[in-house]
């Protein structure tokens, strides 16, 4: 699994439709969308920018958003409208 910093997670959220929803503490965010019937949210801590996720974190977030874990990278490079 390739890691990712918080920078990077976040764009991945955004190409793939998430919105931020609401700052959960000092350090956790929560992204959602709306997709199959179904609000998929992910938990999302932020360390610093260059903070990189454990591998379980990582997967956490990955199944929290609904998406295979080749979608979810794939997403990484995609163009944002």
């Amino acid at each position: 699994m390739k890691p990712l910093n918080y920078k990077k997670v976040i764009k991945i959220l955004k190409n793939l439709g998430f919105e931020h929803a609401r700052k959960i503490a000092t350090s956790h965010e929560a992204w959602r969308f709306f997709r199959n019937g179904r609000w998929h949210s992910v938990t999302v801590c932020f360390h610093g920018q260059k903070h990189q996720f454990p591998p379980n974190t990582l997967k956490s977030m990955i199944r929290q958003s609904g998406f295979s874990e080749e979608k979810f990278y794939k997403a990484l490079k995609k163009r944002q409208k």
